[in-house]
């Protein structure tokens, strides 16, 4: 009985010590300024459709996102952490109006470049929020009716140019190397021209990634 409580003993302590070790690893690592590349998959809508006078809420679209981060020290656990990233965003929806099912599909894809502030609760978890600017790149939208295709658009002249929203989110360092980020995106303004009449079409949704920090 004795030897079984040295050897509990022994192991508690041993991973006590281990765990401290790794705190204080990510501490030191939070002390220094930082970058590193991320990739990931997003679930995003883009709104509400309008259509003969109706609104339709879109349903949510999976998507792939890719960029680059910095983590900069600002002091007080407060970091600065911009990013550019590649992002595919859009929306679907399917609809039956008098007896016809309508189809909608959209993937448009953005450079968006997050100015995040973080603030790290612990030396592996950090909370961040911040406005984001995204660029469009460019778009694929189609349409069906009863199943079959009546259109395809690639035609960016409608959709806006550039785009100002926000981020909310948080990040866990696994290790001081490795980070799983976990956020919501939201955009202020919509996506399309006025033109286009559709004021109700803003990219919103979630995102999912795991980063390298070298």
């Amino acid at each position: 009985m004795k030897k079984l409580f040295i050897i509990g003993l022994g192991l508690a302590l041993s991973s006590a010590a281990f765990q401290a070790a790794a705190q204080t690893s990510q501490s030191a690592a939070n002390d220094k300024m930082r970058f590193g590349i991320k990739a990931g998959a997003n679930l995003m809508k883009m709104g509400k459709l309008q259509f003969a006078g109706q609104n339709y809420a879109t349903d949510y679209k999976v998507g792939f996102q890719a960029g680059v981060y910095g983590d900069l020290p600002m002091g007080g656990n407060f970091a600065f952490l911009p990013e550019i990233t590649f992002t595919q965003k859009g929306g679907k929806l399917k609809e039956t109006v008098a007896g016809n099912t309508g189809e909608f599909d959209s993937k448009v894809s953005y450079i968006d470049a997050p100015m995040l502030i973080g603030y790290k609760a612990t030396p592996e978890l950090t909370v961040f929020a911040g406005p984001q600017v995204s660029f469009l790149v460019d778009q694929t939208t189609t349409f069906k009716v009863n199943g079959e295709e009546t259109g395809s658009n690639s035609n960016k002249d409608n959709w806006s140019k550039s785009i100002a929203g926000g981020a909310v989110g948080l990040n866990y360092s696994i290790t001081p190397n490795i980070n799983i980020n976990g956020r919501y995106n939201m955009d202020f303004q919509k996506a399309l021209k006025d033109k286009a009449e559709q004021d109700k079409i803003k990219n919103s949704g979630f995102a999912l990634s795991l980063g390298y920090t070298f």
